[in-house]
């Protein structure tokens, strides 16, 4: 058995709490929110050696300079965006994160909210009367796990679907994905997704520029993946919408809220029982493999 602390809310179900705690040799507390500072982050780790955390807690050589009991680092998400990994690589701490568990979840949101929007049945109604979203033009910007989830319902609806990514994926085009230059499917697409890395920004004035009038943005990526001040431009123009969820972070989110014609959810469109059934037990398989591993 190892010491282990949890560092910020992971999202465990009981369950998997449970697992966690029978795997330590100390007694495990599961915070329910972030650590003010990198000191508060300090006194949680106290001397354990293997550290739980979300995609919003920083791990930093800060962080790490003041733990060196640390020797693993278990992320309850994907994106490393908030993990300095090289600083865990020349200190030769182990590293784990989570993929593959929340993608699905997040495309039944948005094609939730594009349903809403496009009938009418919420806040909002897209157009002059209620609108099918078949045969609609919809842009993916990233076609990794979570674009791909998107893709398959977009094909469902039998939506006019185009991609736009770093690298050509042949077999969604042999589905009937369209692949587009970023540029040539912001003109043409009247629904644009973002499914960027974390903050990978995409979109700055000049992109908004091209934007049909009266159009959907929706952010389906976590952090900010476009210039903010042209995104408010944006929207005080030509009746453009917007889609969005606590993914942005609270500093974009107090922003975006008071805006007209943004549908905004106070909280993340992945969040299911069954995300975080799943994202738990993969939690502790990484975590009862380090431990394994630590054994032999």
């Amino acid at each position: 058995m190892i010491k282990i602390a949890v560092l910020d809310n992971v999202r465990a179900l009981p369950e998997a709490q449970e697992e966690i705690r029978s795997l330590a040799a100390n007694e495990v507390t599961f915070p329910g929110s972030a650590a003010a500072s990198t000191e508060e982050l300090v006194a949680r780790t106290g001397d354990a050696e293997a550290v739980l955390i979300n995609t919003g807690t920083k791990i930093d050589k800060n962080y790490l300079d003041a733990c060196p009991s640390v020797k693993y680092v278990g992320l309850g998400g994907t994106s490393t965006a908030n993990v300095d990994l090289e600083a865990l690589k020349v200190r030769d701490i182990a590293f784990t994160n989570v993929a593959d568990y929340g993608d699905e979840p997040t495309a039944e949101y948005i094609f939730l909210q594009l349903e809403s929007l496009a009938r009418g049945i919420g806040k909002y109604k897209w157009k002059d009367m209620p609108r099918e979203l078949m045969a609609k033009s919809i842009g993916i910007v990233g076609l990794g796990a979570l674009g791909e989830a998107i893709a398959n319902l977009a094909l469902a609806y039998k939506m006019d679907a185009h991609y736009f990514s770093a690298h050509r994926k042949l077999e969604w085009e042999e589905r009937g994905l369209h692949y587009a230059e970023l540029h040539d499917l912001l003109s043409a697409c009247e629904i644009v997704v973002l499914s960027t890395p974390t903050n990978v920004k995409v979109l700055g004035e000049a992109e908004f520029a091209l934007l049909k009038p009266n159009s959907v943005l929706v952010q389906a990526s976590i952090g900010t993946p476009f210039d903010r001040e042209a995104f408010l431009k944006w929207i005080a123009t030509n009746n453009n919408y917007a889609i969005f969820d606590q993914g942005v972070g609270e500093e974009s989110f107090q922003v975006y809220k008071a805006l007209p014609q943004v549908i905004l959810s106070a909280m993340s469109s992945g969040n299911t029982f069954e995300t975080r059934q799943r994202l738990g037990t993969k939690v502790v398989e990484n975590l009862k493999s380090y431990v394994a591993s630590r054994a032999s």
